[in-house]
Protein backbone atom coordinates (compact mmCIF):
# COMPACT_ATOMS: atom_id res chain seq x y z
CA UNK A 1 0.00 0.00 0.00
CA UNK A 2 0.77 3.42 -0.70
CA UNK A 3 0.34 6.15 1.87
CA UNK A 4 0.51 10.39 0.91
CA UNK A 5 0.71 12.91 3.81
CA UNK A 6 2.40 15.92 4.48
CA UNK A 7 5.61 15.73 6.70
CA UNK A 8 4.54 16.03 10.75
CA UNK A 9 1.23 15.63 10.04
CA UNK A 10 -0.87 13.30 12.59
CA UNK A 11 -1.99 10.04 10.99
CA UNK A 12 -2.99 6.34 11.59
CA UNK A 13 -1.87 3.74 9.26
CA UNK A 14 -2.83 0.11 8.38
CA UNK A 15 0.85 -0.97 6.98
CA UNK A 16 2.49 -3.23 9.02
CA UNK A 17 5.24 -0.61 9.35
CA UNK A 18 4.31 2.90 10.24
CA UNK A 19 6.59 6.02 9.27
CA UNK A 20 7.58 9.17 10.44
CA UNK A 21 9.19 11.96 8.81
CA UNK A 22 10.96 15.43 10.59
CA UNK A 23 13.20 17.96 9.14
CA UNK A 24 15.86 19.90 10.78
CA UNK A 25 15.24 22.73 9.88
CA UNK A 26 11.54 22.63 10.41
CA UNK A 27 10.33 23.47 8.08
CA UNK A 28 12.78 23.53 5.36
CA UNK A 29 14.36 26.71 3.83
CA UNK A 30 15.83 27.01 0.44
CA UNK A 31 19.33 28.06 -0.25
CA UNK A 32 20.11 31.81 -1.46
CA UNK A 33 21.00 32.10 -4.56
CA UNK A 34 24.14 33.41 -3.78
CA UNK A 35 26.48 31.89 -1.13
CA UNK A 36 26.47 29.41 1.17
CA UNK A 37 23.64 26.45 0.68
CA UNK A 38 21.36 25.74 3.18
CA UNK A 39 21.53 22.44 4.50
CA UNK A 40 18.99 20.49 6.32
CA UNK A 41 18.67 16.74 8.08
CA UNK A 42 15.35 13.89 7.15
CA UNK A 43 14.79 11.43 9.72
CA UNK A 44 12.59 8.72 9.31
CA UNK A 45 10.95 6.88 12.25
CA UNK A 46 9.36 3.61 11.55
CA UNK A 47 7.56 1.62 13.91
CA UNK A 48 6.44 -2.36 13.20
CA UNK A 49 2.52 -2.34 13.79
CA UNK A 50 0.08 -5.21 14.64
CA UNK A 51 0.32 -8.51 16.97
CA UNK A 52 2.58 -10.05 14.99
CA UNK A 53 6.60 -10.95 14.79
CA UNK A 54 7.90 -9.29 11.53
CA UNK A 55 11.08 -10.43 8.92
CA UNK A 56 12.03 -6.82 8.62
CA UNK A 57 14.25 -6.87 5.41
CA UNK A 58 14.97 -3.32 4.29
CA UNK A 59 14.00 0.28 4.77
CA UNK A 60 14.83 2.71 1.44
CA UNK A 61 14.85 6.25 1.57
CA UNK A 62 14.65 8.22 -2.05
CA UNK A 63 15.09 12.19 -2.08
CA UNK A 64 14.28 13.39 -5.22
CA UNK A 65 17.59 15.77 -6.80
CA UNK A 66 17.34 18.66 -9.38
CA UNK A 67 17.25 22.56 -9.72
CA UNK A 68 13.51 22.78 -9.61
CA UNK A 69 10.38 23.19 -7.36
CA UNK A 70 9.48 19.33 -7.54
CA UNK A 71 13.28 18.23 -6.55
CA UNK A 72 15.01 18.39 -2.63
CA UNK A 73 18.57 18.80 -3.08
CA UNK A 74 20.72 20.40 -5.43
CA UNK A 75 22.93 17.46 -4.97
CA UNK A 76 23.66 13.75 -2.50
CA UNK A 77 26.94 13.50 -3.10
CA UNK A 78 27.99 15.13 0.61
CA UNK A 79 24.84 13.66 2.50
CA UNK A 80 26.06 11.59 5.52
CA UNK A 81 23.61 8.62 6.24
CA UNK A 82 22.77 6.68 9.01
CA UNK A 83 21.25 4.37 11.17
CA UNK A 84 20.29 3.75 14.64
CA UNK A 85 19.30 0.58 15.22
CA UNK A 86 22.27 -1.97 16.02
CA UNK A 87 23.19 -4.69 13.70
CA UNK A 88 21.43 -2.34 10.98
CA UNK A 89 23.72 -1.04 8.49
CA UNK A 90 23.86 1.83 5.47
CA UNK A 91 23.92 -0.56 2.45
CA UNK A 92 24.78 1.94 -0.20
CA UNK A 93 22.66 4.85 -2.53
CA UNK A 94 21.15 4.33 -6.31
CA UNK A 95 19.15 6.71 -8.02
CA UNK A 96 18.68 9.26 -5.25
CA UNK A 97 17.55 5.81 -3.00
CA UNK A 98 19.35 5.38 0.36
CA UNK A 99 19.10 1.60 1.77
CA UNK A 100 19.65 0.45 5.16
CA UNK A 101 19.22 -3.24 5.98
CA UNK A 102 20.14 -5.50 8.86
CA UNK A 103 23.85 -6.97 8.46
CA UNK A 104 22.48 -10.55 8.40
CA UNK A 105 20.20 -10.03 5.61
CA UNK A 106 17.07 -9.85 7.43
CA UNK A 107 15.62 -9.48 11.52
CA UNK A 108 13.10 -10.71 13.12
CA UNK A 109 11.05 -8.07 15.19
CA UNK A 110 8.56 -7.86 17.81
CA UNK A 111 5.64 -5.30 17.04
CA UNK A 112 6.39 -2.12 19.03
CA UNK A 113 10.09 -2.25 17.62
CA UNK A 114 11.66 1.24 16.27
CA UNK A 115 14.25 2.45 13.91
CA UNK A 116 15.38 5.84 12.54
CA UNK A 117 17.12 6.70 9.63
CA UNK A 118 18.85 9.92 8.58
CA UNK A 119 19.68 11.89 5.92
CA UNK A 120 22.39 14.64 6.80
CA UNK A 121 23.90 17.20 5.48
CA UNK A 122 21.38 17.33 2.83
CA UNK A 123 21.58 20.76 0.51
CA UNK A 124 18.74 22.37 0.03
CA UNK A 125 18.16 23.33 -3.51
CA UNK A 126 16.44 26.99 -4.59
CA UNK A 127 13.46 26.92 -5.48
CA UNK A 128 10.77 27.02 -3.15
CA UNK A 129 8.04 24.95 -3.34
CA UNK A 130 6.92 20.98 -2.34
CA UNK A 131 8.91 17.98 -3.22
CA UNK A 132 8.41 13.99 -2.49
CA UNK A 133 10.40 12.16 0.47
CA UNK A 134 9.18 8.70 -0.39
CA UNK A 135 9.67 5.68 2.42
CA UNK A 136 9.47 2.04 1.87
CA UNK A 137 9.87 -0.84 3.72
CA UNK A 138 10.52 -4.44 2.57
CA UNK A 139 9.56 -7.47 4.94
CA UNK A 140 9.06 -11.43 4.91
CA UNK A 141 11.59 -11.68 2.09
CA UNK A 142 10.35 -9.03 0.50
CA UNK A 143 6.66 -10.40 0.54
CA UNK A 144 5.21 -7.25 2.03
CA UNK A 145 6.09 -3.43 1.14
CA UNK A 146 4.60 -0.32 2.99
CA UNK A 147 5.24 2.51 0.99
CA UNK A 148 4.70 6.29 2.65
CA UNK A 149 5.39 9.49 0.67
CA UNK A 150 5.83 12.29 2.43
CA UNK A 151 5.44 16.01 0.78
CA UNK A 152 8.11 18.20 1.97
CA UNK A 153 7.66 22.10 1.95
CA UNK A 154 10.61 24.27 1.41
CA UNK A 155 10.10 27.56 2.23
CA UNK A 156 12.08 31.19 1.86
CA UNK A 157 14.76 32.31 4.19
CA UNK A 158 12.46 33.99 7.12
CA UNK A 159 9.66 31.58 6.84
CA UNK A 160 8.69 30.05 10.12
CA UNK A 161 5.48 28.59 11.33
CA UNK A 162 5.75 26.43 15.05
CA UNK A 163 4.13 26.15 18.36
CA UNK A 164 0.98 25.15 17.82
CA UNK A 165 -1.17 24.49 21.16
CA UNK A 166 -3.98 24.80 22.83
CA UNK A 167 -4.72 26.59 25.83
CA UNK A 168 -6.07 23.49 27.47
CA UNK A 169 -5.73 19.79 26.50
CA UNK A 170 -9.21 18.84 27.86
CA UNK A 171 -12.41 20.84 27.86
CA UNK A 172 -15.81 19.84 29.06
CA UNK A 173 -18.87 19.57 27.08
CA UNK A 174 -19.60 22.75 25.59
CA UNK A 175 -16.79 25.01 26.50
CA UNK A 176 -14.18 26.84 24.44
CA UNK A 177 -10.47 26.26 23.63
CA UNK A 178 -8.41 29.02 22.48
CA UNK A 179 -5.40 27.62 19.74
CA UNK A 180 -2.21 29.41 19.69
CA UNK A 181 0.37 29.29 17.25
CA UNK A 182 3.63 31.82 16.08
CA UNK A 183 4.65 32.18 12.87
CA UNK A 184 6.45 34.77 10.37
CA UNK A 185 7.36 34.83 7.01
CA UNK A 186 4.04 36.04 5.47
CA UNK A 187 2.22 32.15 5.13
CA UNK A 188 -1.18 31.69 4.16
CA UNK A 189 -2.52 29.90 7.37
CA UNK A 190 -5.91 27.46 7.60
CA UNK A 191 -7.04 26.00 10.66
CA UNK A 192 -8.70 22.51 9.75
CA UNK A 193 -10.88 20.34 11.88
CA UNK A 194 -13.47 17.39 11.10
CA UNK A 195 -15.32 18.90 7.99
CA UNK A 196 -14.93 22.83 8.96
CA UNK A 197 -11.93 25.38 7.60
CA UNK A 198 -10.83 28.67 8.97
CA UNK A 199 -8.63 31.25 7.19
CA UNK A 200 -6.16 32.73 9.91
CA UNK A 201 -3.94 34.20 7.67
CA UNK A 202 -2.24 37.35 9.71
CA UNK A 203 -3.66 35.67 12.92
CA UNK A 204 -1.67 34.02 16.11
CA UNK A 205 -4.97 32.67 17.66
CA UNK A 206 -8.60 31.47 17.29
CA UNK A 207 -11.17 30.36 19.55
CA UNK A 208 -13.06 27.02 18.91
CA UNK A 209 -16.38 27.49 20.68
CA UNK A 210 -18.76 24.82 21.90
CA UNK A 211 -16.51 21.73 21.96
CA UNK A 212 -18.97 18.24 22.25
CA UNK A 213 -16.12 15.97 21.01
CA UNK A 214 -12.60 15.29 21.17
CA UNK A 215 -10.97 17.01 18.06
CA UNK A 216 -8.21 16.92 16.25
CA UNK A 217 -6.88 20.46 14.87
CA UNK A 218 -4.78 20.75 11.92
CA UNK A 219 -2.92 24.20 10.76
CA UNK A 220 -1.90 24.28 7.25
CA UNK A 221 0.70 27.12 6.58
CA UNK A 222 1.29 27.56 2.78
CA UNK A 223 4.10 29.69 0.40
CA UNK A 224 3.10 29.14 -2.92
CA UNK A 225 3.23 25.71 -3.84
CA UNK A 226 5.30 25.15 -0.56
CA UNK A 227 3.00 23.42 2.49
CA UNK A 228 3.54 22.55 5.80
CA UNK A 229 0.95 21.27 8.33
CA UNK A 230 1.28 21.31 12.31
CA UNK A 231 -1.22 19.30 14.74
CA UNK A 232 -2.68 19.11 17.84
CA UNK A 233 -5.40 17.73 19.68
CA UNK A 234 -7.88 18.49 22.43
CA UNK A 235 -10.05 15.98 24.49
CA UNK A 236 -13.89 16.62 25.64
CA UNK A 237 -14.38 15.07 29.45
CA UNK A 238 -18.02 14.00 28.42
CA UNK A 239 -18.07 13.94 25.24
CA UNK A 240 -21.37 14.20 23.03
CA UNK A 241 -21.49 10.89 20.80
CA UNK A 242 -22.97 10.79 17.05
CA UNK A 243 -24.46 7.78 15.75
CA UNK A 244 -26.82 6.61 13.34
CA UNK A 245 -28.91 3.58 15.29
CA UNK A 246 -29.04 3.28 18.71
CA UNK A 247 -31.35 0.85 20.22
CA UNK A 248 -31.52 0.82 23.44
CA UNK A 249 -33.17 -2.69 24.88
CA UNK A 250 -34.59 -1.38 28.63
CA UNK A 251 -34.55 1.71 30.86
CA UNK A 252 -32.32 4.64 30.16
CA UNK A 253 -31.22 6.15 33.76
CA UNK A 254 -29.95 9.52 33.44
CA UNK A 255 -29.72 12.85 35.80
CA UNK A 256 -31.06 14.87 32.66
CA UNK A 257 -34.03 16.10 31.12
CA UNK A 258 -35.69 14.75 28.28
CA UNK A 259 -37.27 16.52 25.41
CA UNK A 260 -38.88 14.70 22.23
CA UNK A 261 -38.87 15.70 18.48
CA UNK A 262 -40.54 14.13 15.66
CA UNK A 263 -37.52 12.08 14.79
CA UNK A 264 -35.10 11.96 18.19
CA UNK A 265 -34.50 12.55 21.57
CA UNK A 266 -32.81 14.40 23.26
CA UNK A 267 -31.25 14.26 26.47
CA UNK A 268 -29.93 17.84 28.00
CA UNK A 269 -28.56 19.36 31.36
CA UNK A 270 -31.06 20.87 33.79
CA UNK A 271 -31.55 24.22 33.62
CA UNK A 272 -30.20 26.17 37.09
CA UNK A 273 -33.33 25.22 39.24
CA UNK A 274 -35.03 22.19 37.58
CA UNK A 275 -35.05 18.84 38.91
CA UNK A 276 -32.90 16.21 37.14
CA UNK A 277 -34.85 13.43 35.32
CA UNK A 278 -35.29 10.36 36.61
CA UNK A 279 -35.05 6.70 34.73
CA UNK A 280 -36.49 7.78 30.93
CA UNK A 281 -37.68 5.13 28.40
CA UNK A 282 -36.39 6.00 25.32
CA UNK A 283 -38.96 5.49 22.27
CA UNK A 284 -38.82 7.66 18.98
CA UNK A 285 -42.22 8.24 17.78
CA UNK A 286 -42.81 6.78 14.47
CA UNK A 287 -43.06 8.97 11.47
CA UNK A 288 -46.81 9.80 10.47
CA UNK A 289 -47.91 9.58 6.63
CA UNK A 290 -45.52 10.97 4.34
CA UNK A 291 -43.16 11.91 6.72
CA UNK A 292 -41.09 8.58 6.47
Amino acid sequence: MTEYLPAGAPRATESRVAFQLRTDPDPVRVSPGTGDAEYARITVVGTVTGEDKLTLNEVTVKVLTGADSPHFASSLSGVEPSVDRTGWKFAGAQQSTFSFMPESGSEMVNPGTSLAVTLDLIPVNRAVGSSQVTVTAYWNNEAGTGRTIFEVGKFPAGFSLRDFTASRAVVNSGEDVELRWQASGGPTLHLLHEDVQHEVTGRSEFTVPNMRRTTVFYLRGSHGAAETVLGTIVGVADPDFEVNNLVVTGVLHTDRLESRTLDRVRIAPPLPGQAAAGPVAVTVPEPTAGEA
